[in-house]
């Protein structure tokens, strides 16, 4: 069996996989961020209960929110309590076995890219989630880029074009990571409700701005027509870069009206003339597609560690 671990903020969810991945069973624990030693405890004790369940010991992936350092740090706003491990270090010394840590957007790739994915048979793809945030993952020649710094793929914290922001009169705000003007805060859900609100709206939420959207309210149009072509110009850099032959799109904004059949001609106009605009798909697992992304991967370490398959 094959066990995938997503870490979020608030909920840190388990997934059991058969040899085929068809998900067999999994259950949530609330995350205690603040306290490191609790979170530790709290994943041993899902682990263990796997095996329990399976009557065995399974493979294992996790996948966390941010990257981890070259000290081996885990760097995120939302789990405080773990800024003071090393955490593979830390996770070595109560999980029994063999595992891979990643971040959660690239294990959300490696699942698209995968069996029954969204983008299987692609050699190279890109996988972007926009929900509160804006994070993503690429396999190239069929296998996740990881980047010397184990950074690679976050286009969110790519910055604002000069010509957008002089064509919008765009502010520059401050970001979570620290930096200022990354296109997270204009193409995520609270930066389309930012660009709302510069255009004159007064939404509190995506969902609030979907809804004066949909009514044709002014500013809710401005704020999409702007949010579409930031949006388009941020994948034409990815395509750019990178030459994905198919782009797949997770998180809640990827689900508004008309957004993917949208998206190509946005990107095409940030591309030069004659580039070939790859496939805009919707993610075929859902929030489902980062726990079972990082078991595919606990899957190959394990594979590649000489343990046999279960």
């Amino acid at each position: 069996m094959h066990y995938g671990i997503d870490v979020g903020g608030t909920k840190t969810e388990i997934a059991i996989y058969d040899r085929d991945w068809v998900c067999l069973d999994r259950w949530r624990k609330p995350t205690p961020s603040d306290d490191g030693e609790a979170f530790l405890s709290m994943l041993t004790a899902l682990v263990r209960e796997a095996d329990r369940r399976c009557d065995g010991r399974g493979t294992l992936g996790l996948g966390f929110p941010g990257v981890l350092d070259e000290r081996g740090h885990l760097i995120t706003a939302n789990l405080s309590g773990l800024r003071p491990f090393v955490l593979k270090t830390a996770l070595a010394a109560v999980l029994d076995r063999a595992f891979v840590i990643e971040n959660d957007s690239r294990c959300f790739v490696v699942s698209e890219a995968g069996p029954g994915g969204a983008a299987e048979g692609a050699s190279h793809a890109f996988g972007a989630i926009l929900g509160t945030g804006a994070g993503g993952g690429a396999i190239v020649d069929g296998r996740l880029l990881r980047g010397g710094g184990r950074f690679a793929g976050e286009w969110g914290h790519l910055p604002l074009p000069a010509a957008a922001a002089r064509d919008y009169g765009l502010p520059c705000p401050t970001c979570g990571c620290g930096l200022s003007g990354c296109l997270e805060t204009y193409i995520a859900g609270p930066g389309l409700v930012r660009l709302h609100r510069h255009f004159g709206g007064a939404s509190s939420s995506a969902e609030e701005w979907h809804v004066a959207w949909r009514t044709g309210e002014e500013a809710a149009q401005r704020a999409r027509e702007c949010h579409l072509d930031l949006l388009g110009g941020a994948l034409a850099n990815v395509v750019k870069l990178l030459s994905p032959q198919v782009i797949v799109m997770g998180g809640g904004l990827s689900t508004m009206d008309g957004l993917l059949t949208a998206l190509p001609a946005a990107i095409a106009a940030h591309l030069f003339p004659g580039v070939e605009t790859p496939g805009v798909v919707r993610s075929r697992f859902g929030n489902s597609s980062g726990v079972r992304g990082a078991a595919m991967l606990g899957a190959d370490v394990s594979a590649s560690a000489g343990n046999e398959r279960i």
